[in-house]
């Protein structure tokens, strides 16, 4: 603990400093870093960059954050550096057994492919079923498929997909831009003869019984589209002849909205990458992703046309905290959803705040160049030879959870009393005129935002910040941490880690009082049942460690529902309209 009285230490003093030169109160400061417990938790290593990768001489060297299935089996990506590129989507139960590669870049992507194709890059995060070992992915590549156009002439086509497994080694093939092809039309866009995707952005779920839940963009009439779709699998090359099923698209009415001034109702223009448990889905439909002005987070049964129940909405306070909370004017894409809870970023009031963002250092070297003078947003300060953006934030957000059984929303955290932020930026997209990019979306290069929390049984688990933000808008001596609250059952927040913790007390290998945490992270399926998951980085001037961690979590939370609480929300459902 000696570790995290330093860091409590350095940044009531770093505080105090800028009171002057801030106007900012440091009270959060003070909430955030002393009033919360330490979670007294037993961590095991999954992996870290003493780990072989499968079919590789390199070891481990970066992670995506982890998911993990109420049997303790985590799914994740994860990279090396140096020398030849090794990286793949890998799972390995708890801290048992051995590292198994579900698809790398020496694996051919799955039926159909009739030229060989293998895997380039895996974009997002894998998956994993909440209580099965099945996951799903994205991967990216060059075409899969050739056949011959009516004219005689050849075409390539399949350049992106969602990839699951149910198990087994048999990789299969669960959305795909293949639909132009004869023969696999049932890969297409649900309503329109052939029509191929675009793209997947983001994270796919899937279910315990294998179908996967995406997120996929289209074209209509030279306009683009946006849904939320899902395809049921089998165990066979292809994984089956199902066609794709449609939750909500863009080219659906918002519920409940008015007829504009021109008398057009207003429609889900954007949408972002769906939560599952059991056979219901959530996600959020808004009629603009930048600035909204309706639309919200929806559930529905996982079934083709099915209607949607609103969870909260845009314009209107959190269900349950009226009086409290004001009408939430931005809600976040990261929605972890257990069966009866959950959680989500939101914000509410029109007060915004400028935030400094200073270009990547690293990474890939054409959006690294881009943000530093491609980008007209980009500006140069002369004092430090660095290139950055300012970005507009919501000066009130917080981390909710919503009982959909009771239709009750309760406040995780906020802002307002104990935490900086919520929000977690990264600088990515295509650069223009050339072939790079790790987003899948293919958009020009921007600051995106993130905010992460998962739930399980009304247990939050949440990442945050704690700083204090200067008149330029920059962090001065910010902690990033993972924190811990039910408040459901009015349990106190407790603190699973934060930066400049000794990287000791997660993994074993390590020395202690050598590496402090440096990075850290967790994502919408990496807390399920009391099992939890991590990824951490540590270091120090010398040299550099990361991995991936696992925990039990104790405790005794609120009960999943029962099997009548369960029909009467099925009956609900049934009963909504669009």
């Amino acid at each position: 603990m000696r570790t995290r009285l330093f860091t409590i230490l350095g940044v009531v003093l770093a505080a105090s400093f800028l009171i002057a030169y801030s106007g900012q109160s440091t009270s959060a400061v003070k909430k955030a870093s002393a009033e919360a417990q330490f979670a007294e938790l037993q961590w095991h290593t999954v992996v870290n960059n003493s780990f072989t990768i499968p079919n590789s001489n390199a070891n481990f060297s970066s992670y995506s954050q982890p998911s993990i299935n109420n049997d303790g089996v985590i799914a994740f990506r994860a990279r090396s550096t140096g020398g030849r590129r090794a990286t793949g989507i890998y799972i390995r139960k708890a801290n048992t057994g051995k590292v198994v590669a579900i698809a790398d870049l020496g694996i051919q992507v799955p039926y159909p492919n009739n030229l060989g194709t293998e895997f380039q890059e895996f974009s997002s995060f894998p998956r994993i079923a909440q209580n099965a070992d099945y996951v799903a992915f994205a991967g990216l590549h060059k075409p899969v498929y050739r056949y011959d156009l009516p004219d005689g002439a050849d075409t390539r086509i399949g350049t992106t997909g969602i990839y699951a497994t149910l198990g087994t080694e048999l990789l299969l093939n669960g959305a795909s831009k293949l639909a132009p092809a004869p023969g696999f039309e049932y890969f297409g866009v649900p309503g329109f003869k052939d029509l191929p995707f675009n793209v997947f952005p983001g994270g796919a779920a899937i279910t315990d019984d294998g179908t996967v839940v995406f997120k996929g963009n289209f074209t209509v009439d030279d306009e683009e589209q946006t849904g939320i779709f899902f395809r049921p699998l089998i165990n066979t090359p292809g994984g089956g002849t199902d066609v794709v099923g449609v939750i909500a698209t863009s080219m659906m009415e918002i519920p409940g909205q008015p007829p504009s001034a021109k008398y057009r109702q207003l429609t889900f223009d954007s949408t972002a990458p769906p939560t599952v448990a059991g056979n219901r889905v959530v996600f959020l439909g808004l009629d603009n992703e930048l600035d909204p002005h309706a639309g919200g987070i929806y559930i529905a049964e996982l079934k083709d046309g099915a209607p949607f129940e609103a969870i909260v909405e845009i314009g209107s306070p959190p269900p349950g905290l009226e009086g409290t909370v004001p009408e939430l004017t931005r809600l976040g894409e990261g929605l972890s959803f257990d069966g009866r809870y959950v959680a989500f970023w939101g914000a509410w009031g029109n007060e915004m705040r400028n935030l400094r963002l200073n270009c990547p250092a690293d990474g890939n070297p054409d959006i690294v160049a881009y943000c530093r003078g491609g980008d007209t947003r980009s500006r140069y300060d002369e004092e430090y030879d660095i290139w950055y953006q300012m970005q507009q934030v919501p000066a009130n957000q917080g981390i909710f959870i919503y009982d959909v059984l009771a239709r009750q929303t309760y406040l995780v955290a906020d802002n307002l009393n104990g935490f900086a932020d919520f929000q977690f930026w990264v600088y990515s997209g295509k650069v223009p005129g050339t072939g790079g990019g790790d987003d899948i979306d293919a958009e020009p290069p921007r600051w995106r935002s993130s905010a992460f929390a998962a739930v399980s049984e009304s247990n939050v688990v949440f990442k945050a910040r704690t700083a204090v933000q200067g008149k330029d808008g920059t962090y001065f001596a910010p902690i990033d941490g993972i924190y811990m609250k039910d408040p459901v059952n009015g349990k106190p927040m407790r603190i699973v880690a934060e930066t400049g913790m000794d990287g000791a007390l997660f993994d074993a290998a390590l020395t202690p009082g050598t590496m402090p945490v440096t990075e850290l992270g967790i994502e919408r399926d990496g807390y399920r049942g009391r099992r939890l998951a991590i990824n951490l980085a540590m270091g120090n001037e010398e040299a550099g460690w990361g991995g991936i961690y696992f925990t039990v979590v104790g405790g005794s939370p609120t009960a999943l529902p029962s099997k009548e609480a369960d029909k009467a929300l099925t009956d609900r459902l049934g009963k909504r309209r669009q």
